[in-house]
């Protein structure tokens, strides 16, 4: 299922609260604009986007967008 844009951002909000992570961390670090690209056509759901995002943090949430890990 497709989402909206406003939708992907509440599911980023979500995850980063129930992450205890800043969701603006999330969209500025780990995600990738074909990810972000990914969201909109329904390709990455709640349960993968939390497994990553946990991951994401165990390893020091490296700033992946910009390659400064």
């Amino acid at each position: 299922k497709t989402m909206t844009s406003p939708e992907c951002q509440k599911m980023i909000s979500t995850v980063g609260w129930l992450c205890g992570c800043s969701p603006k961390l999330i969209a500025t670090r780990l995600l990738s604009e074909d990810d972000k690209k990914d969201m909109l056509k329904g390709l990455i759901s709640l349960e993968s986007l939390i497994a990553h995002v946990k991951i994401w943090m165990h390893n020091g949430m490296p700033d992946y967008v910009n390659g400064l890990i």
